[in-house]
């Protein structure tokens, strides 16, 4: 097997080749090439549900859903552990909504962040729909020091609404003393109120101090696609502020976005192709398409021990 740079930015090649089928690869080499570049991206392997999932399993066996989070995923592996899942926005529509989604880092505005997140293309849109990736530590080395100094000296207060149909489904439950239970867990604060509707809120730096792998600051957080949500699409249901509840300077804004965008990578997907993300270095996202067929799905990793 020969791992090659994925691009000058970020991320690590592995290709398919006769010598060396996906079972068969180096798990100690991919690790390392995780480690190093913050992405592995798997091409040409055609790798179809089951091969992802036994290929995953040999990377850990502490694999989460998405309890708690504020998107519903449609759960793909039924008959297994439940944890690879369709990315595909679905939540009350009949076909899958096509926007685009700004970087951001899965569950970062929850303690339960996975470390690393797989996902697997199985059917690409016609057209766009691309992922892409970015290197939250080349994001942190290239702000602006007044940039940084926002973020270094206020954490983020993410917050979430959700009416009663939608907290029984992000959490799974009717009972609110469930819900009580995981937010005491994960360090959320809960307001319920008397109509059924319920508020948390969840406090989190937008840069780390070191990532999973490393000792290097990035800056890995959920700012701009909730950002995105709230000014583009004009939800209320996830909201991002600074921990004293004022909004982000749109300077500060501005710098972020012209930052990552010249940081960012798309991986040009094929059926079949994967990739490994450390999702406590990197984030990622997606362009809008317009194909309502296009599959991708993910898996989220607890922990690691290696």
């Amino acid at each position: 097997m020969r791992i090659s740079p994925f691009s000058q930015h970020v991320g690590s090649l592995v290709k398919a080749s006769e010598n060396a089928p996906l079972e068969q690869l180096p798990l100690a080499e991919v690790q390392d090439a995780l480690k190093r570049t913050g992405a592995v991206f798997f091409q040409g392997f055609g790798a179809d549900v089951a091969a992802f999932e036994k290929f995953t399993n040999a990377f850990s066996d502490d694999y989460m859903d998405n309890t708690g989070s504020g998107s519903y995923r449609a759960t793909v592996d039924k008959a297994n552990d439940g944890t690879i899942q369709n990315v595909a926005y679905n939540y009350g529509v009949k076909t899958q909504r096509t926007f685009g989604l700004p970087l951001h880092a899965d569950r970062s505005y929850v303690k339960s962040q996975p470390e690393i997140i797989w996902f697997l293309c199985a059917r690409p849109a016609v057209e766009k729909g691309l992922t892409f990736v970015c290197d939250g530590v080349r994001i942190y080395e290239e702000l602006s020091p007044s940039t940084r100094s926002v973020f270094e000296t206020k954490r983020l207060k993410y917050i979430r609404n959700y009416p009663q149909e939608e907290w029984q489904v992000a959490f799974r439950t009717k009972d609110i003393e469930e819900v009580r239970a995981y937010c005491a867990e994960n360090d959320l604060e809960l307001d319920a109120r008397a109509d059924g509707a319920i508020s948390t809120a969840y406090y989190k730096p937008a840069i780390v101090g070191r990532t999973r792998f490393g000792s290097a600051k990035a800056f890995v957080n959920s700012i701009l696609i909730q950002h995105w949500q709230e000014k583009s699409l004009g939800r209320r249901n996830a909201l991002v502020r600074l921990e004293d509840d004022s909004q982000i300077p749109d300077d500060v804004l501005d710098d972020v976005k012209a930052v990552s965008a010249k940081l960012t990578e798309n991986l040009p997907w094929t059926s079949g192709d994967f990739v490994m993300v450390d999702n406590t270095r990197l984030m990622h996202g997606r362009e809008e398409f317009a194909d309502p067929n296009r599959e991708v799905y993910v898996r989220m990793c607890r922990r690691v021990t290696w």
